[in-house]
C-alpha cells in the first residue's frame, strides 16, 4: 500500500478514465487531485504540493509532452508518467520519465508509480 502523503496530479481532458485513474490510486493509499488541461495542471503545479504528475498524451490545447515539458522547466525534479492508448512511444515522451501504455491495466500503472516514488526515496521533495 502506497503512503498517504504522496500527492499525485492526473491530467486527461476526458472525464472517464480520469475518474477511473483517480479511484484506483486513491484505493492504493494515494492523495489525488485532477485536471481536465494542461493549462489546469500548470495552474495546480502553481499552488499544490505535488509529488509525480500522471498526463494523458492526446489532449487538445496542451498535449500530455508539451505540458511534460513545462513541468521540467519548473519543477526539474518533479517525476512525470505520460500515459496514452498508442504503442508507439512518441519522440517528445523522453522528457517524461517514464511512458505508460492505457493497455498494460491499472496494476501495471500502480507498481510503476510506486517504484518512481520509492526511487525517489525519503529525499523525494515537493514542487511546492
Amino acid at each position: 500500500m502506497a503512503q498517504s502523503s504522496f500527492v499525485i496530479l492526473c491530467v486527461d481532458d476526458e472525464e472517464n478514465p480520469l475518474i477511473l485513474r483517480k479511484l484506483v490510486l486513491q484505493k492504493h493509499g494515494y492523495e489525488v487531485v485532477t485536471a481536465r488541461s494542461g493549462k489546469e495542471a500548470l495552474d495546480i503545479l502553481a499552488k499544490r504540493s505535488i509529488h509525480l504528475v500522471l498526463s494523458d498524451i492526446m489532449m487538445p490545447g496542451m498535449t500530455g509532452t508539451e505540458l511534460t515539458r513545462h513541468i521540467k522547466k519548473l519543477h526539474p525534479q518533479l517525476p512525470v508518467i505520460l500515459i496514452s492508448g498508442v504503442n508507439e512511444i512518441p519522440e517528445e515522451a523522453s522528457y517524461a520519465d517514464l511512458f505508460l501504455s492505457k493497455v498494460e491495466g491499472p496494476a501495471a500503472m500502480c507498481a510503476k508509480i510506486s517504484q518512481i516514488l520509492a526511487a525517489a526515496g525519503s529525499g523525494i521533495q515537493p514542487n511546492f
